[in-house]
């Protein structure tokens, strides 16, 4: 970077810029850097010595001050490491400690314990901790995306392939997820307050099963039965392997799962995994119009379940949802087009909420009509007008929890008194409406009740 900024900065103009930029260069070579590399060493050499005690520390004393779990989530392995041939002939040498974290594998990686602590700090302070930060990072959607995707090729290639058993690494991805939820809670209490959820290997004794443990003991393997099923239902229809069979009344289609995920409506780590599932499926090439017949229904059982009948606020999901479903361009098939929308209308109108307002401004409603809009970009062979007149229609009687054709009053409301809550929602109405001829507009304004 400043050998760029010496370069480009040419002529009598970037004179300043040219000596501030060496100057910069040379302290950054003389003096950051070897400070950064000792600082390093010093906080490498400290977690390796917390390890060792970690590993040695007699853990049944009684009485004693609770301590926080180790710097990093590193074990020193007792298992034999292969290191290619040795001199002697030996095939394996143990970790060294001083090694223990130069020479680290996914074996040596173990969850976090659980724990819980308050942070002393100012009343005037600000500043998070940097376990709060670190939870901030892993809500990213980016960094989220790259989890999910590695807990689904885990589940399907390793779980599913019995080449690796769940303990190794599932719970700590599940952990991550768990502590990429409470971010906005750590924030909430600007990172004076820092827990770290229980990764779900083992059932405490005498307490109620945590929620990474059911998830791991009892809904993961639930789940791999269904990515099983849907798999089966690719396979059964035209030009599958196994349509033959099934033409002959030997094989039928998995039955459709929905009382064993009962119990599941706090199990948001799933929730999480089933979404990312869901939306991978939607991509084109992965299904086709035969077999979202029969995979459409398997996810939207989990998602009842796992949502506990509320699907109002996953922004994150609509918004990786719109920009799958858009992916087909012109070619989107209206049989996965009308399962969508009455999914989500469904969504709408049957969420557990206590107010009205909140379903009428959220999320769902917003990306429902935001994914219309976008259809309609693509010409009627997508979305005629008049088919999404319909269905904005439908969504207005939804966000009260009405049917189809009945007026909903509190939407009227808000669109004359230009509620801020519904700024959003109403913004893609009024783009609805601006791209619908003067007459159907006028007349879709009259059956919903905000006539001009």
């Amino acid at each position: 970077m400043f050998k760029n900024c010496v370069t480009y900065n040419v002529g009598p103009n970037g004179e300043w810029f040219r000596n501030e930029a060496t100057r910069q260069k040379n302290l950054w070579q003389h003096k950051v850097l070897p400070n950064a590399k000792k600082d390093l060493k010093t906080a490498l050499d400290k977690r390796k010595k917390v390890l060792k005690q970690a590993k040695t520390a007699d853990q049944s004393a009684g009485g004693s001050k609770k301590r926080p779990p180790p710097p990093l989530a590193f074990g020193l392995s007792n298992k034999p490491v292969n290191s290619g041939p040795l001199s002697g002939g030996a095939a394996s040498k143990e970790i060294k400690d001083d090694a223990v974290i130069d020479k680290l594998t996914a074996v040596d990686v173990d969850p976090l314990p659980p724990w819980a602590k308050r942070r002393k700090t100012d009343s005037d302070s600000s500043i998070p901790n940097m376990q709060c930060l670190a939870s901030m990072l892993l809500a990213d959607p980016f960094v989220m995306r790259i989890l999910l995707d590695k807990i689904i090729r885990t589940i399907r290639f390793d779980v599913r392939g019995k080449t690796l058993h769940p303990s190794m690494l599932l719970p700590s991805m599940i952990q991550m997820i768990n502590i990429a939820k409470i971010s906005v809670q750590l924030c909430a209490v600007k990172g004076k307050k820092y827990s770290i959820p229980d990764a779900g290997i083992a059932s405490l004794n005498g307490t109620e099963e945590s929620v990474s443990f059911k998830s791991i003991r009892r809904f993961l393997p639930l789940f791999s039965k269904m990515l099983l099923d849907v798999e089966i239902d690719r396979r059964m229809v035209l030009n599958g392997d196994l349509h033959d069979i099934s033409r002959s009344g030997l094989l039928t289609h998995p039955v459709l799962m929905k009382t064993e995920w009962e119990g599941s409506s706090s199990q948001h780590d799933m929730k999480v995994i089933v979404e990312g599932v869901f939306v991978s499926l939607l991509l084109p090439g992965n299904t086709n119009e035969i077999a979202i017949r029969h995979q459409f229904p398997r996810f939207v059982a989990a998602l009842d379940a796992l949502s506990g009948g509320d699907m109002l606020h996953e922004r994150p999901f609509y918004a990786s949802l719109t920009t799958t479903l858009m992916r087909y361009k012109a070619k989107l098939p209206h049989s996965i087009r009308d399962l969508i929308t009455g999914c989500l209308l469904r969504w709408l109108r049957i969420s557990n909420v206590t107010s009205s307002m909140d379903r009428l401004c959220s999320c769902l409603h917003e990306a429902l009509l935001n994914l219309l809009n976008e259809w309609s970009t693509r010409g009627n062979l997508v979305l005629p007008r008049d088919t999404f007149l319909t269905i904005a229609e439908e969504a207005v009687s939804a966000s009260d929890g009405r049917e189809a054709g009945q007026k909903n009053d509190l939407f009227v409301k808000s669109w004359k008194e230009d509620n801020p809550n519904f700024v959003r929602v109403k913004e893609q109405y009024e783009k609805m409406l601006s791209t619908t001829p003067d007459a159907k507009a006028v007349a879709w304004r009259e059956k919903v009740g905000i006539e001009e």
